[in-house]
Order: C-alpha cells, then sequence, then structure tokens
C-alpha cells in the first residue's frame, strides 16, 4: 500500500476514535437548587445548573413550562450556571417545572432532567428526622446540646422540642437547609424529650431520649451524642403537676433564654 493509502487509514481510524470517545463522555446536565427566603406564597430559590464533562464556553439555559427561555448565562470555565428566581405559588403545579440546557460552541446541546418545584416547595412531606442529643461540659457545668433536622421537606418546616406528654418547650424556624439547635441546663431528674419537624404537608418525630440518663446511670456515663431513629409520636399522657422547684432554664440557639416547664415522666 503507498504513503497516500496509509495516511488516509491513519486519518480515518484517528476519525473514528474521535466519535467514539466524543460518544462516551456525552455531557451530562445536573439541575440542583437552594432556598434563599421564604414568603407566604413564594419562594427564593438559587437554580444551579453543571455540565462538567462539556468543553467550554458553555453557554446555559433555564427553561421552563413548554421549554420557555427563563434565563440565560455564559460561563467561560467548568464552573457552574447560577440563577437567582423568585418562584410563585401558580394553580398548577405543571407551571413550576424547571430544566437546565447546556450548549456549546459546536452548537450540540443537552438538557437536565426535569425539576418539579411545587413538588418540592410547596407539596413534599417532612422525611427522615435526626435527632442528636449530647450532654457536654464547656467548662461552666454539664448541658444538653440537641440538633434536630430533617434531610427533606417543603420549607418553612418548623423543629420544636416536645416532652413525653406533648408540651413543646422550644421551637424554631431555621433557615430551609439548616438544622434547629436547642440548648438547656439538665434537671436532677430525668424525663423524655424528642424532636418534632413539621411543615404544610405532615408532621414528624424522633423517637423518645431520656434526659438526662435514668437513675441506674451516672452523668459521666452518658455518651453523646445519641442518634435517635425516626419514630411516630407515641401517646404518652400526664396529670403531673409541675412545683417551682421542676422549672427549667432552656437557651434557643440564638441565644434568647426562656423559663418554661420540663415535662413531667
Amino acid at each position: 500500500m503507498g504513503l497516500p493509502g496509509l495516511l488516509c487509514l491513519a486519518v480515518l481510524a484517528a476519525s473514528s476514535f474521535s466519535q467514539a470517545q466524543e460518544e462516551e463522555i456525552t455531557p451530562v446536565v445536573s439541575i440542583a437548587y437552594k432556598v434563599l427566603e421564604v414568603f407566604p406564597k413564594g419562594r427564593r430559590v438559587l437554580i444551579t445548573c453543571h455540565a462538567p464533562q462539556a468543553p467550554p464556553p458553555i453557554t446555559y439555559s433555564l427553561c421552563g413550562t413548554k421549554n420557555i427561555k427563563v434565563a440565560k448565562k455564559m460561563v467561560k470555565t467548568h464552573e457552574p450556571a447560577s440563577f437567582n428566581l423568585n418562584i410563585t405559588l401558580k394553580s398548577s403545579p405543571d407551571l413550576l417545572t424547571y430544566f437546565c440546557r447546556a450548549a456549546t460552541t459546536s452548537g450540540a446541546h443537552v438538557d437536565s432532567a426535569r425539576l418539579q418545584m411545587y413538588w418540592e416547595l410547596w407539596s413534599k412531606p417532612v422525611s427522615e428526622l435526626r435527632a442528636n442529643f449530647t450532654l457536654r461540659d464547656r467548662g461552666s457545668g454539664p448541658r444538653v446540646e440537641i440538633s434536630c433536622q430533617a434531610s427533606s421537606g417543603s420549607p418553612p418546616i418548623t423543629y420544636s422540642l416536645v416532652g413525653k406528654d406533648g408540651q413543646v418547650h422550644l421551637q424554631q424556624r431555621p433557615r430551609h437547609g439548616q438544622p434547629a439547635n436547642f440548648s438547656f441546663l439538665p434537671s436532677q431528674t430525668s424525663d423524655w424529650f424528642q424532636c418534632q419537624a413539621a411543615n404544610s404537608v405532615n408532621v414528624q418525630h424522633s423517637a423518645l431520649t431520656l434526659v438526662p440518663p435514668g437513675h441506674d446511670q451516672k452523668m459521666e456515663d452518658w455518651q453523646g451524642p445519641l442518634e435517635s431513629p425516626i419514630l411516630a409520636l407515641l401517646a404518652y399522657r400526664s396529670t403531673h403537676r409541675l412545683s417551682e422547684e421542676e422549672l427549667g432554664v432552656f437557651r434557643i440557639g440564638n441565644g434568647e433564654v426562656r423559663r418554661c416547664k420540663a415535662a413531667a415522666m
């Protein structure tokens, strides 16, 4: 075979390899969101589009229902593109569907999965509530520190520290995606507490945890954090009237101190 024939075969082989490689690493576009602010009938969210395998520059488009282009941004690096959006509650969930489109200079484009924002922001139940109960001594004596957070759920989510009798002792509504943190001084008598997370869809409770440990345990033997699995609210009731000595001082995560009753066993 002559030299021109060999060159032709080499070009064809390189072209075939390039096409095979291109097909193998087809860019994938991801779409994610973060709630920045919650309003009665709206949410301010940050939607992020990212196609890390696509060669820059990349033009990202945020598209809504019926492929209507909502916003567009060109990125000259492998960094994601972010869009700040005010989303209001619509009568039809279909009007709150968004997806990302990434286009390269070659004209090729790829779309992300659809993000159903109505479901995410208004109709997603609270799930996978986790509660960490920890006994700490930071030099001024032991304190019980509790962290509560649900892995998902439409905002706003209200977290409460609840006693065995159902009494709410403390309540917080942190920024979406952040945990609620409670702290208080342990009393001499043990009592049962649990975390509660609630939104407009449902309510979920963590398992009841004895605070401080039972009388058959020493305080120093109670090691934290104790991770409480999800458990339905147990129907405990108490008619015990608390005296002044049983009142506890509770400290909220932002430093505010409230004086309220500790739950009765």
